[in-house]
């Protein structure tokens, strides 16, 4: 009997053993990394760069094209689009508006920018309203501006921005332009 219940509990153990040594070898669960930027920084590092430069001269050209052609349609068009464009990018670059139209500009440069800062996911961090304890933020903004090769005068501008918080949305909103 004592036989049979030392070989019983050796089996035991053995099993124990082999299922312990199975669970060591299972990859552990990575941590999830979230990659937050400011999206006031990626809105003026783009309208200080090269890439913004195309979108004023097609406007520009238009509206030139529209007064040589007496297009009053066109002319009232180009007219408004200045201003409201202005005021979209005031309110990127000072408040909390979404920068999707100009990642989507540079989003074949994305994968590299969050590669390099290690994370999985890259979402604004006006827009991360709950982050769970499992999860590692990191704040990628420095690897989004670096995509617009910014100057030096642009990072002094984005490292006096970090330092003041973002006017509320509504509040920019109403806002008028000479303020």
């Amino acid at each position: 009997m004592k036989k049979s219940l030392g070989k019983t509990v050796f089996v035991g153990l053995s099993i124990l053993a082999v299922c312990a040594m199975f669970l060591a070898l299972q990859p552990t669960a990575k941590k999830l990394r979230v990659g937050t930027f400011d999206s006031r920084a990626v809105a003026i590092a783009y309208a200080r760069s090269a890439l913004a430069a195309p979108v004023m001269k097609e406007w520009k050209d238009k509206y030139e094209k529209a007064k040589a052609e007496k297009n009053e349609a066109m002319i009232k068009e180009c007219e408004a689009w200045g201003p409201n464009y202005h005021r979209f990018q005031m309110l990127q670059g000072f408040s909390i508006a979404s920068v999707a139209d100009i990642l989507e500009k540079v989003k074949d440069e994305l994968p590299k920018a969050a590669q390099e800062a290690g994370v999985d996911i890259l979402v604004s961090k006006w827009e991360l309203a709950y982050q769970n304890p499992s999860i590692e933020v990191v704040d990628v903004t420095s690897y989004l501006v670096k995509i617009f090769n910014p100057d030096n005068q642009t990072l002094k501008i984005l490292e006096e921005l970090s330092k003041q918080p973002p006017i509320p949305l509504f509040e920019a909103l109403q806002m008028k332009e000479d303020e």
